[in-house]
């Protein structure tokens, strides 16, 4: 089998944070995190049984390399770094939680 394109995810989450960042409506402003690799599904196992901290440290990790997509902007032409994305996100309280909650549940949805 030949693969094209392995950025064809399964499961893509849009998470849209507007508000949370000063914006009149959430569909203003949005990131779109893919589902977890094998190895960080079985680290955030792990992570889980830590409780909140080790679920907070898990994220702070891994959040940069399951950004597919943002519209957060450095300059008004160039797009904020998937790294400092999540920066900006662990910097406001409400908005790690939006994404963290939101993020499990679509992404670890059982069918």
């Amino acid at each position: 089998m030949f693969i094209k394109n392995v950025n064809n995810y399964i499961v893509k989450t849009k998470i849209n944070i507007g508000t949370l960042l000063g914006c009149e409506t959430d569909e203003e402003a949005y990131i779109v995190l893919r589902e977890p690799t094998t190895e960080l599904a079985i680290k955030l196992k792990n992570a889980s049984g830590e409780g909140e901290e080790g679920i907070l440290n898990f994220f702070k990790d891994a959040l940069p390399k399951i950004i597919v997509d943002h519209n957060l902007m450095e300059t008004e032409e160039k797009k904020m770094s998937k790294e400092d994305v999540a920066s900006l996100i662990f910097e406001n309280l409400p908005l790690t939680m939006k994404v963290v909650e939101d993020y499990s549940e679509s992404a670890f949805r059982k069918s």
